[in-house]
């Protein structure tokens, strides 16, 4: 009898023992395993460990319409927002406009706080019932989410046409500095990028690349981008911009593990489809240039719509 009871005692503990195992395991390196002693209660970030960092980078250099705002807020904020991207990864809103990307500041950076409800994708949701309160850990997330649906309301200004779109210009800005917080000591990083592409600058200007020959026989007042030209040929013609593009290239610790996703606004006033379609190539080998793996670039084209 006794010799039954010690061996389930044994299946116990061994059982016990691996559901620990397992669990701690499916968690990264460094996760807050207590929200009082764990995580700094400022921006809910871990204290001892960065897990990930996203950056939203949105380029409200052109006109936003309706069906624009829409759909890159279903993508940015709100469950789309939650649904992808873990607990104690911190999250970071940067616009861009007219002013240049040194004067430019984070109009929201702290880290998203758990839901505290059980999870399969996230098992770091959870509670720890050890040392948090389902309660205390439910009303943060709360608090937390609250601050991102006011971010959210103001979030999309009544803008029209700027001067200029310093898009390359802003992401050597997060890569370089650090000030943004965004350097390859974090285990995942990605930048989200929200633009048209339509990058207008004095050193790199798509505006005057993306021309056809037979754009450029009509009078320039009539003349509007309508198809790129390969990123090799703009490097080829513009010695400028090709000296400009070694000079501020990225060395190879500033993109190691970085990750871009590119949320392709379609501008229908601006895009027609040759356009669209050479804009996306240029860029794509932009990022390989500037030492990007290309398979970890992805580019989400908004479906075409009609004004």
């Amino acid at each position: 009898m006794s010799l039954k009871i010690n061996k389930l005692f044994i299946s116990l503990f061994v059982f016990l023992t691996w559901s620990l195992t397992l669990s701690a395991a499916s968690l990264p390196e460094g996760f807050p395993k207590c929200y009082n002693s764990d995580v700094r209660q400022s921006d809910y970030c871990p204290l001892s460990a960065k897990l990930g960092h996203k950056i939203f980078l949105v380029d409200f250099t052109s006109r936003w319409e309706e069906p624009q705002i829409k759909w890159v807020k279903g993508r940015i904020f709100g469950d789309g927002l939650i649904n992808d991207t873990p607990p104690y990864h911190k999250i970071s809103y940067l616009k861009i406009d007219d002013l240049p990307p040194h004067s430019q500041e984070f109009v929201y950076s702290k880290c998203r706080f758990k839901k505290g409800t059980e999870s399969q994708k996230y098992p770091g949701e959870k509670v720890n019932k050890k040392c948090e309160g389902v309660d205390i850990v439910k009303n943060i997330f709360k608090t937390w989410n609250k601050q991102i649906n006011e971010l959210e309301s103001d979030f999309f200004p009544k803008n029209g046409e700027a001067k200029q779109s310093l898009i390359y210009e802003y992401i050597i800005h997060i890569l370089r500095e650090t000030s943004s917080d965004f350097g390859s000591d974090y285990k995942e990083r990605e930048l989200v990028i929200v633009s048209d592409l339509m990058q207008f600058s004095k050193r790199v200007n798509f505006f005057k690349h993306c021309k056809s020959a037979a754009m450029k026989l009509k009078p320039k007042k009539k003349q509007v981008a309508d198809k790129c030209g390969s990123f090799a040929q703009l490097l080829k013609k513009e010695k400028s911009f090709a000296n400009y593009m070694k000079a501020t290239k990225p060395t190879s610790e500033m993109v190691k593990n970085l990750k871009v996703k590119v949320l392709f606004i379609n501008h229908s006033y601006e895009h027609g489809e040759d356009l669209y379609i050479s804009l996306e190539k240029l860029w794509k080998d932009l990022f390989s240039f500037m030492g990007i793996d290309i398979d970890n670039v992805t580019i989400v084209p908004q479906i075409d719509y009609k004004l």
